[in-house]
């Protein structure tokens, strides 16, 4: 896992690419602290390049791509440069260093993934002829490439971002992974194109001209919406959706992208059967548990967040299983378990986790956040981020993943996306039914309501108006039924509302479960969960492996088994339930109550409203009314006793990043 950066110029003008990819690369060091690399491209010549914290190692080593040369020793301005920052797991020899080039030499990659099935496409490029000089998966990537062109993407398993410079046909290929785990950023005008992991990259590029977007900051504030366009909070800077490739000809200057990946769904509705039910079940195990395997590979020790969910706990329940087997897989002594826990009981799952822990046998390691923590790393953490955030949960992760760094553990798994998957969240119980309702099933509506608790219909009708009623109304007037249902929007400035009325376009609204599944685990609700599992954990050096949202194989599978067979007897997960039910204790198994990273948000913003004053001293014309809000500042942060929700903590977030961005 690593961080990638480039600058490729269409135009000749004597503009510092050298300085400004090394502050590029320099700002996304935490993603690769192992080494840097860069590679030089002129017309018809590259010339690898070492910098300061280049290893000695790979500067001596032999290989074609080993840098001899230091970047402060380049004179031409290259037309184009690549940068990289490793952070090494597969192949941990000079070997794996990376701008990393083809065996002739005119094909070369800056990198940022996992490729978990390299062995096997290794094997049968070998068998085309193909030959190795390295262990990595990245040179499996370039040999893929030449042997199948773009085409080559679909016949990859994990998580990437990468671009490739072909020197035959002077192009540039660059590609992001199905779901979007691994991040991909870029600026483009007719002179340049630059592109990096993190936007805080292009922040340090004297080339790169952007300023605070507001319609990304009136979707954040009114919709709860984060990088839902390409064009985010940063003006000019724009993200590469997954899925998503481009293609750009030098000599011509031309830019194309396109969408390489869209899932194939097989609609069908049927009725739950137990016969069914069981061969759908057996077949997610299997997919699951090999899905989990591949995510082991690697050359340093692997380890796992349990959040004590049936997510996180089946994987770790898997990871036991696998080393029952006595399968090779690279774990230490013990298997090192990560888990939040909090001191209000209502929201602590530690006894949930201790149940894996008992079962496995692992290491477990625990961090207990506290809000003068949260005070001191809050700069860090919206920094790290890259965007504002939604609420305190956050926090949680990222003091997750400092404790994996603190043990000295580089990779672990976690369990993001199975929500999304395998209908996790209670609001997905409206489309399910709704469903059966429309196949006219009203007996089994009837008993599935009752099975979910006797609070079903009032929760109905609250979700009904939240999901449909009001998305279908016009957009002023569902601005009226928010300002009434969120004091919160009240403190907005007009001009913002405004302009979220005037950006604003209407969604198509999925008819059933799959659909709604669908409409969430490819870009909405995951992207977003993956943006801050990618931020929180890099930023701490810790490469994070999610597989119910990379394996591909999984995931199609799940999307081809009808609705009727992920929510039962009023429990979400019904099939996943069935499916891991061998690797869980038989308590989580069972759970009803879904939590995750939840933390004391309410409690937590009370109790510090006062240290937050600070950070409201920021310009914030034209977004928060600040007159207002310190006219009310007591009342609108007492929020202890209110249902949680991160909106008042959006406020605190905004205002903080404003600070740390400078925007």
């Amino acid at each position: 896992m690593c961080g990638i950066s480039g600058i490729i110029r269409f135009d000749h003008s004597s503009s510092d690419v050298l300085s400004n990819i090394r502050k590029m690369n320099d700002a996304i060091r935490h993603r690769g602290p192992d080494g840097e690399g860069f590679l030089c491209i002129h017309e018809n010549s590259v010339t690898p390049v070492y910098a300061s914290e280049t290893p000695e190692e790979i500067r001596a080593a032999s290989f074609r791509h080993s840098p001899k040369k230091n970047i402060a020793e380049v004179n031409e301005a290259p037309i184009a440069v690549l940068g990289h920052r490793r952070l090494s797991i597969i192949d941990l020899s000079a070997g794996g260093h990376q701008p990393l080039c083809s065996a002739d030499g005119k094909v070369w990659i800056t990198y940022n993934g996992e490729i978990y099935n390299y062995p096997e496409l290794r094997v049968e490029l070998e068998k085309e002829g193909f030959q190795f000089r390295t262990h990595t998966d990245s040179e499996v990537v370039i040999a893929a490439y030449r042997k199948w062109g773009t085409e080559c993407l679909q016949r990859f398993n994990g998580m990437w971002a990468f671009v490739i410079w072909d020197s035959e046909k002077k192009k540039f290929f660059g590609s992001r992974d199905r779901t979007g785990v691994k991040p991909f950023y870029y600026f483009r005008t007719k002179s340049v194109f630059v592109f990096a992991s993190e936007q805080k990259a292009f922040l340090e590029n004297d080339l790169v001209k952007t300023s605070l977007n507001p319609v990304a900051v009136a979707d954040y504030f009114v919709a709860g919406e984060i990088e839902s366009r390409e064009e985010g909070f940063y003006k000019n800077i724009f993200e590469l959706f997954p899925g998503h490739a481009f293609e750009i000809e030098l000599q011509g200057k031309h830019f194309r992208k396109w969408k390489w990946y869209t899932p194939e769904f097989k609609e069908r509705q049927i009725d739950f059967t137990d016969h069914q039910y069981k061969e759908f079940a057996d077949e997610i195990r299997e997919k699951l548990v090999n899905a989990v395997r591949l995510r082991l590979r690697s050359d340093v020790p692997v380890g796992s967040c349990l959040s004590g969910g049936i997510d996180s706990s089946a994987i770790v329940g898997i990871i036991h299983h696998i080393i029952g087997q006595k399968e090779k897989v690279n774990i230490g002594d013990h298997l090192k378990l990560f888990t939040s826990v909090f001191d209000e009981k209502e929201i602590d799952e530690r006894n949930w986790a201790e149940k894996v822990v008992k079962r496995t046998n692992g290491e477990w390691h625990t961090v207990n956040p506290k809000p003068e923590e949260l005070l001191t790393d809050l700069e860090d953490l919206v920094r790290c981020q890259d965007v504002p955030i939604w609420s305190t949960s956050t926090y949680a992760q990222f003091r997750t993943m400092k404790l994996v760094k603190e043990n000295n553990i580089k990779v672990v798994l976690d369990g993001q996306g199975g929500d999304e998957l395998f209908a996790g969240y209670f609001p997905y119980f409206i489309p399910f039914w709704r469903e059966l309702k429309d196949r006219n099933k009203r007996l089994l509506v009837r008993d599935e309501m009752k099975a979910f608790g006797e609070h079903s219909k009032a929760y109905k009708k609250r979700e009904f108006l939240k999901q449909r009623f009001v998305p279908s109304l016009p957009v002023r007037q569902q601005l009226i039924i928010q300002k009434n249902y969120f004091p919160d929007i009240k403190y907005l400035d007009s001009s913002l509302l405004s302009l979220y009325c005037d950006q604003y376009k209407k969604k198509e609204l999925p008819e059933d479960l799959n659909a709604t599944l669908r409409n969430e685990f490819f870009g909405t609700r995951l992207k977003g969960y993956l943006k801050c599992e990618d931020r929180c954990s890099m930023w701490h050096s810790v490469e994070s492996r999610t597989p119910f949202s990379e394996d591909h194989h999984l995931f199609e599978t799940v999307f081809r088994i009808p609705g009727a067979m992920k929510i039962r007897h009023g429990l979400s997960k019904y099939l996943l339930r069935e499916a891991v039910k061998p690797f869980v204790p038989a308590d989580i198994y069972s759970r009803r109550d879904k939590m995750g990273y939840v933390t004391p948000n309410n409690k937590w913003i009370e109790s510090m409203k006062g240290d937050f004053r600070q950070y409201f001293d920021v310009d914030l014309n034209g977004i928060i009314k600040k007159e207002k809000l310190f006219t009310d500042y007591n009342t609108f942060f007492s929020v202890k006793d209110q249902p949680e929700n991160g909106r008042v903590f959006k406020f605190v977030a905004f205002a903080a990043w404003r600070k740390v961005t400078g925007l």
